[in-house]
């Protein structure tokens, strides 16, 4: 959903789609340079009769069975990436493209033929949270992949550390391995420590998620939004120390480390900006608290179960 001018506040993308009832069409557009949709999004404000009903999905086709692009439709590459360059990431511009009405992803709302806007979730809020839903699935994934990446990481950093040896402790003698430092070993173990409940908690969220249920959907998108951030932080920080404490041999691509960096390291602003997800996740937990202090009720759920003693 990202556009050149809008990210994180996803209400305020600017392409807009009109409903045109003469020919049962969509007409979507881009009426600004900054409106113009990066690294590929789906979604557009939707006018129904000068009314803005918020922000829609919908199917538009780029290319023709040739490959050519398709009329009154601009692309181009967002350019070279620090990492991830197997995905050509582009840019699309709209000129009041026509689609057919059925090409409304319509799970959450339609729009029926002669151009009335059909929704059972009337607060325009929730309606929001119900399109954004989908989101969660690839935070728990990214969770989830974040861990995989750091355990890979200190896995070359601790056999490198058990085979290379640095400095003898008498003359003569046998060089130390630098695991046997006690340097080495606080910057290093304490990671893999943390990295096992990151793994804990990465194995616990897939199981929230596989076993949801819809009351479950506010609880699984706070949870979900926090452990996105903490582990992709985690495992950004993991791989610099990483390559840092494998000295010189970490500049190889070989070890993987500095791969994982640049791959990774998008990890910590897509499917939700890290610092924005946890504002989020304050703010939910913050008004659970004064909900539950207010009707005098136990907390469940949200991770504050602690709390009731």
């Amino acid at each position: 959903m990202t556009e050149l001018g809008h990210g994180s506040n996803v209400r305020g993308i600017e392409t807009v789609t009109t409903y045109a009832s003469s020919t049962g069409e969509f007409v979507i557009n881009t009426p600004c340079e900054s409106a113009q949709k990066y690294w590929i999004g789906g979604a557009a404000n939707l006018i129904i009769d000068g009314e803005n009903q918020g922000v829609h999905a919908f199917i538009a086709q780029i290319r023709d069975e040739y490959g050519d692009i398709c009329p009154n439709i601009r692309i181009a590459d967002c350019g070279h990436k620090i990492g991830l360059n197997g995905v050509d990431n582009g840019r699309i511009w709209f000129d009041n493209v026509r689609v057919p009405r059925e090409n409304l992803l319509n799970s959450v709302a339609d729009v029926s033929p002669d151009g009335k806007y059909l929704t059972a979730i009337k607060d325009p809020d929730q309606r929001f949270a119900a399109f954004l839903s989908h989101l969660t699935s690839g935070r728990v994934t990214i969770a989830a992949s974040a861990v995989y990446s750091a355990k890979i990481g200190l896995a070359t950093v601790i056999r490198y550390s058990l085979t290379r040896r640095a400095f003898s402790v008498t003359p003569n003698g046998p060089e130390v391995l630098i695991l046997d430092y006690p340097s080495h070993q606080q910057r290093l173990l304490p990671l893999l420590a943390k990295t096992y409940a990151m793994s804990f908690a990465a194995n616990h969220l897939k199981m929230m998620y596989v076993k949801r249920t819809p009351e479950m959907n506010k609880v699984i998108h706070v949870v979900s939004s926090a452990f996105k951030a903490t582990a992709s932080w985690h495992n950004m920080r993991i791989l610099q120390e990483c390559r840092e404490a494998c000295g010189g041999q970490g500049l190889k691509t070989e070890n993987r480390i500095g791969q994982l960096k640049g791959e990774y390291d998008v990890q910590s602003t897509f499917e939700g900006d890290n610092n924005v997800l946890m504002q989020q996740v304050s703010k939910a937990l913050f008004g659970e608290y004064v909900a539950v202090k207010r009707s005098k009720k136990p907390f469940k759920g949200l991770g504050l179960e602690h709390m009731n003693t």
